[in-house]
């Protein structure tokens, strides 16, 4: 497949990342009664947990299609491992009240993570 496939593949993988934990947020914010909350959830889990096995598999494509898959890989993209495992266990942190935390806490991972795809350091 081409890399072009992968990076739309990759992004489009993202954002329906974003927009699931928006909604994991809004569902903790709102309130309600136990059921309500898991009946919400539910949707919203499993589209977090496609996308995050997109983003991986799209990610490695790319770094496939960059010729990265060779002896070490550069430190960058550790990074973005990170910002993945991160944002995987933000589903469970957005269980709790705290969720309008992490309205403040996602934007900067996600501009992390971006930052580390554009500039590639080290």
């Amino acid at each position: 497949m081409p890399y072009e496939f992968y990076k739309v593949l990759h992004l489009l993988a993202i954002l329906a990342l974003f927009t699931s934990m928006g909604g994991l947020a809004m569902v903790a914010i709102r309130g309600g009664s136990d059921e309500e909350k898991k009946k919400a959830r539910k949707p919203l889990m499993i589209i977090h947990g496609v996308s995050l096995i997109v983003i991986f598999v799209a990610g490695f494509g790319l770094m496939a299609r960059l010729g990265m898959m060779g002896n070490g890989w550069p430190t960058w993209i550790f990074g973005k491992l990170g910002v993945w495992l991160v944002l995987g266990g933000a589903s469970a942190m957005l269980k709790k009240p705290m969720g309008a935390t992490w309205y403040l806490i996602l934007p900067v991972l996600g501009a992390v993570g971006a930052a580390l795809a554009v500039y590639k350091p080290g």
